[in-house]
């Protein structure tokens, strides 16, 4: 099977480079994880690959790569994932 790289950075809505985004090739166990610039580059076959990118506390969004050897992608917050968490001291 013929295999190329795909490359791309991955930015939060509001435009940050976000580091250690997964990045996994849909039904593989194929996969990277961002650099600190928000930068990858992940080996796809040749046809029919979804990327798919996730990172906690922003939805998790696939991409498919068709012919594209580029591939930016925005993630959105997801503030249902997002819970206030209380921490109680008793002495």
């Amino acid at each position: 099977a013929q295999e190329r790289t795909v490359t791309g950075k991955v930015s939060s809505d509001d435009g940050f480079p976000l580091p250690g985004v997964n990045v996994v090739v849909k039904g593989t166990s194929n996969g990277t994880i961002t650099d600190s610039n928000g930068s990858y580059s992940i080996s796809v076959p040749a046809s029919g690959a979804t990327l798919v990118f996730s990172f906690v506390g922003f939805t998790t969004q696939e991409v498919e790569v068709g012919a594209k050897a580029l591939i930016d992608v925005q993630l959105a917050t997801d503030v249902t994932q997002l819970s206030e968490i209380v921490v109680t001291a008793q002495g």
